[in-house]
């Protein structure tokens, strides 16, 4: 019995990875604002960086989702 992801889950994998990934690297982004620049600018910097961090948790897999059976269909 062979058993395959729907279009769906595999776009919602897809975008799952692909949001971690970025949200690392905005993470890492917003540490590197946070040091280089200590004041009241750079924990602003560093803020708006770890919220876009947690958007993209929420947003990539939702897109990979509904454009998944889109591009793979």
């Amino acid at each position: 019995m062979s058993e395959t992801m729907s279009p769906e889950m595999t776009g919602l994998v897809i975008g799952a990875v692909f949001g971690v990934a970025n949200a690392a690297i905005l993470r890492w982004m917003a540490g590197r604002a946070e040091s280089l620049s200590p004041g009241e600018d750079g924990r602003r910097r560093a803020g708006i960086l770890r919220f876009a961090a947690l958007a993209d948790l929420v947003v990539f897999p939702v897109l990979g989702y509904l454009l998944g059976p889109i591009v793979l269909a």
